[in-house]
């Protein structure tokens, strides 16, 4: 077996100052939000989630609910590393949030990045040349013509800024994320599934070299066709 050890992160001593990404963006879309709390129990979506690998269509409602219960920015405070620091639903070191949600629904080429703090959709403007092959090989890994297909993207220098050998924070952070996903989307009665694949090597495309990584991809639909 082949480890690749990823370090011991430790705060640095003085913080790095990070310049966050400045996205190009066409269209914006604004999504519903949402205020009602699902029925279920807490105890009834533990034991129900599952990962599933039939997915009938989600409407703007639905993918609104969705996002808005698991990834939307909740609160924010000012900080010394360049950002501010934010409060989600999923756990991230340092209250840093690495990681981008980019939004691809089915019927046409265009991909959406989920703005948290606006709960809004931008659309990326290179993302369809840049992405089409990662959506033809998630296709291979699973068909779903109907799901939603979310692109996790870290934007690796925040978490470094803070943390020296941060990598695995940064993988921590992803997994998180993808965690709370399954569980809201549980809660909400849609089906959900994380892929195997990072999107590497076209995720990283969408910015300059070093800028981001693809740290997985998953799929969300509703269960009308399960």
């Amino acid at each position: 077996m082949t480890w690749i050890d990823l370090g011991d992160p430790l705060p640095r001593e003085a913080p790095e100052p990070y310049v966050p990404i400045r996205w190009e963006v066409c269209e914006i879309c604004s999504l519903p939000s949402f205020s009602e709390v699902p029925d279920r129990s807490f105890g009834e979506v533990l034991d129900a989630r599952v990962s599933h690998r039939v997915f009938g269509s989600v409407d703007d409602h639905q993918l609104g609910s969705f996002l808005w219960m698991a990834c939307r920015t909740r609160e924010m405070r000012a900080s010394n590393l360049g950002f501010d620091l934010e409060h989600r639903a999923a756990p991230s070191a340092g209250a840093i949030h690495p990681i981008h949600v980019v939004v691809k629904r089915p019927g046409n080429a265009r991909w959406w990045l989920y703005e948290p703090k606006t709960h809004q959709l931008l659309e990326l403007k290179h993302a369809p040349a840049k992405l089409s092959s990662l959506y033809d090989l998630s296709l291979q890994v699973l068909q779903g013509d109907q799901a939603i297909r979310f692109l996790f993207l870290a934007e690796p220098g925040k978490t470094l800024g803070k943390y020296q050998d941060g990598a695995s924070l940064i993988w921590r952070d992803a997994g998180a994320l993808l965690g709370v996903m399954a569980l809201t989307a549980t809660a909400q009665g849609l089906t959900f599934c994380p892929l195997g694949i990072t999107g590497e090597p076209w995720a990283s495309t969408l910015a300059d070299q070093g800028k981001l990584a693809g740290v997985g991809l998953a799929l969300l639909g509703s269960a009308a066709s399960s």
